[in-house]
């Protein structure tokens, strides 16, 4: 997928602007060539500097990368915060809480389509990625990143009642793997979904998972409105996967 589609050869910059453009540019070519197909030089040379003066912002590439997963996990958490605020009902209730995770579910897949560059770099082996206590503020500029939230949202599930404290532990682990999951597959093309299907493949994502937390069948269904209707199709990624020798199971 392209991160930046329509983007001219060089990205432009202005004084002092230089540190910018050379992530704009970097987004770019990792749209166009994935993670190890640019170098540092390369960026420099596309924005119409030299290698030196890219130096100077980026002791190398890795640090680019750095730069690129920390601006990420800012756009992330900015946008998994817009999506609390949009969800309507009575703060602390069971119907709200529910409907904030799976918002800030959705905010999470759709920005893994929408920056796929930026996706890539945030969860790859391609640069240091420091622990969310060491994390610089920039990283969060409303005081939370990704992972913060979605354990508020789980918690504040638990105070509301919709799920019992004893069904909490390590649900983290299950919500993010599974949301990561559907990113990942969509953002690789394993999965090649249109803005409806993905909504409801995120839709059954969701029901699932909070079926198996234990709540009650009301708070799955109220989960789920605003999302596509159910009737979700097999994509043709899954008919990938079967012609790899997998059973397609009960029908």
């Amino acid at each position: 997928m392209k991160d930046l589609a329509g983007a001219p050869n060089r990205v432009s910059y202005h004084h002092g602007d230089l540190r910018h453009a050379l992530v704009e540019s970097a987004l770019r070519l990792i749209s166009e060539k994935g993670v190890q197909g640019f170098s540092l030089r390369e960026t420099a040379r596309e924005v119409g500097v030299s290698p030196a003066a890219a130096y100077r912002h980026f002791e190398d590439k890795a640090a680019l990368l750095t730069a690129l997963a920390l601006e990420g996990t800012a756009r992330l958490a900015i946008a998994m915060e817009e999506a609390i605020a949009r969800v309507r009902g009575t703060p602390g209730s069971a119907r709200r809480a529910v409907a904030e995770l799976a918002a800030i579910g959705f905010a999470y897949v759709e920005f893994a389509v929408a920056h796929p560059a930026h996706f890539l770099v945030m969860f790859g082996p391609w640069c240091e990625h420091p622990v969310m206590d060491e994390l610089p503020a920039e990283a969060m500029p409303r005081g939370r990143v990704p992972y913060q939230i979605l354990i508020d949202a789980l918690d504040g599930m638990v105070r509301s009642g919709a799920i019992a404290a004893e069904a909490r532990r390590g649900a983290e682990i299950a919500a993010w793997a599974a949301v990561h999951g559907l990113a990942s597959l969509l953002v690789e093309g394993s999965l090649p979904l249109g803005p409806a299907e993905r909504a409801q493949a995120f839709a059954l994502i969701v029901r699932t998972l909070l079926l198996g937390l234990g709540a009650a069948p009301a708070l799955v269904a109220a989960a789920g409105r605003g999302l596509p209707a159910p009737g979700f199709r097999s994509p043709p990624g899954r008919a990938w996967f079967l012609r790899r020798g997998e059973s397609a199971g009960p029908r």
